[in-house]
């Protein structure tokens, strides 16, 4: 296997993990990358004296205890990133107060604290409640077996968890929340979250917060993102940045290598997309390799697409110390342009992150989800003026009603800001419609994608990256570049 070529399209977390699997089993690796840098939708860029975190909430897998820490010590030392554990994910405004005349929900991490917690606002759900804490920690010691690093008669432990998948998996948490008599528990329930939630999911997310696995690296994606390329360059692999795909070269089914945008053309023994799935099968392949059911995916609905973003990251010149670091509180109703419409606002404050900011100061982040990428795209490339136009009044409006919560003395303090929708995810990284995390969750779980990470009549091609599965996100890049690394190498040491 020595000195086989693999072309990987794609410096994302997929593309940097994969190439380092390969350059580690001795393989020689090329990844292609649009961008100037690598990172893929984990980025993050510099503003003046401030550096805005475009990505990760938290690294699953941060400590050991489950499966992914040994997947990430596999390529980084995880070991030596520093991470942020919060005692809370975020406190949410609700428009009525708790028993204790508090509006704002604290939703706590640790989950016999969140237990108390809850039992102490809502006594005459405790029956509910503790069904749902008891849920928590039924999933957390099973994390360490999802996914399986071996296979091993352990796994059947994983046994319990399919009725708690089969019914909980179909479950939104506004479903959910109808089970409970207290009207501030129920509101709260309901707006866990921007968008409805399955509750499996919610689960699981507690339960890899509960057990400390899930934390923010100190410096957000740019300095998480480091961690991959300098690794990725100590094996000897090869990073070419602003170096775009134009299409794979394809001769008797079997990929050879790659056409590039400024016309050069590249050979290898295997060729390895960690790009965009829409991109890789219907442009870069033109859709010659897609079953019937892929080709139902040309044109997904706006709600298969996972949501993307419209971002507002704000430089202060305050330490803002005093606020939670992750907050969802209510405003007027905010009507966007593109249809979206706000009745409370999500905003980060990065006071717990001196990385990103000089000292007494602070980096914040707006998050607006939406499902209109489309509208975004089109805007840009119709009419540019017009679009910055729109960004600027929607920057406006949001400050506005920031103003009213942080107060005007906030307001005069911003030093810098920078707002970002779809249509740049979609500029620098080619994800559809600029999404942010490839496919929806699917409401039925026992069905799947009609996607696989080969291509039924292509030889020696395989894709990796967080469109392969649903709900996407940085663990499904690593755990799917770790089982293409797999592929790659028992199919070039069978030839």
């Amino acid at each position: 296997m020595q000195g086989r070529r693999i072309d990987i399209i794609g410096g994302g977390i997929a593309g940097l993990s994969l190439g380092i699997y390969l350059q580690k089993s001795g393989f020689q690796t090329t990844i292609y990358e649009k961008h100037s840098m690598p990172g893929g939708l984990c980025t993050g860029w510099r503003r003046g004296d401030y550096t805005f975190n475009g990505c990760v909430h938290w690294i699953l897998g941060a400590r050991k205890g489950i499966s992914f820490h040994e997947f990430w010590k596999e390529i980084i030392d995880i070991d030596g990133v520093r991470f942020c554990e919060h005692l809370e994910k975020t406190q949410i405004e609700l428009k009525e107060a708790d028993r204790h005349g508090e509006r704002y929900f604290h939703f706590i991490n640790n989950i016999d604290d969140f237990e108390s917690y809850l039992l102490d606002i809502a006594p005459e759900d405790s029956k509910m409640i503790r069904r749902w804490t008891d849920k928590v920690r039924m999933v957390m010691p099973l994390l360490e077996y999802l996914p399986p690093v071996k296979y091993s008669m352990k796994l059947i432990k994983l046994i319990k968890i399919l009725p708690f998948m089969r019914s909980w998996g179909k479950m939104s948490n506004k479903e959910f929340a109808k089970h409970f008599k207290n009207s501030f528990l129920r509101s709260a329930i309901e707006n866990l979250y921007d968008a409805e939630m399955r509750m499996s999911v919610i689960v699981f997310a507690q339960a890899y917060a509960a057990k400390g696995v899930a934390l923010y690296p100190i410096g957000g994606s740019l300095a998480f993102t480091k961690c991959l390329q300098d690794e990725y360059i100590k094996q000897k692999g090869v990073l070419r940045t602003n170096c775009e795909v134009k299409d794979i070269i394809v001769e008797n089914n079997k990929a050879t290598g790659l056409r590039l945008k400024n016309g050069e053309t590249t050979t290898a023994d295997f060729v390895a997309s960690a790009a965009d799935w829409h991109w890789t099968v219907f442009d870069a392949l033109g859709g010659r390799f897609a079953s019937e059911k892929m080709l139902q995916l040309r044109n997904p609905s706006k709600e298969s697409v996972f949501y993307s973003y419209c971002r507002l990251f704000i430089g202060v010149a305050k330490s803002m110390k005093e606020w939670p670091h992750f907050e969802r509180f209510n405003i007027p109703t905010l009507c966007l342009p593109d249809g979206t419409t706000l009745q409370k606002l999500e905003v980060e404050v990065y006071n717990y992150d001196t990385t990103l900011a000089p000292e007494g100061k602070v980096t914040m982040a707006v998050n607006i989800l939406t499902r209109e990428g489309d509208w975004w795209i089109k805007l840009r490339t119709d009419d540019m003026a017009k679009y910055k136009e729109t960004k600027m009044s929607i920057e406006n409006a949001i400050i506005d009603v920031m103003t009213q919560h942080y107060g005007t003395e906030w307001r005069d303090s911003i030093e810098v800001t920078d707002f970002i929708t779809p249509a740049t995810f979609e500029r620098y990284t080619a994800n559809l419609r600029g999404s942010s995390q490839g496919w929806s969750p699917l409401t039925d779980i026992t069905k799947r994608l009609p996607i696989k990470p080969t291509l039924p009549g292509l030889n020696n091609f395989i894709m990796c990256g967080h469109w392969l599965e649903a709900g996407g996100g940085i663990p499904v890049a690593l755990y799917t570049a770790r089982k293409a690394a797999d592929k790659i190498k028992n199919r070039l040491k069978a030839d």
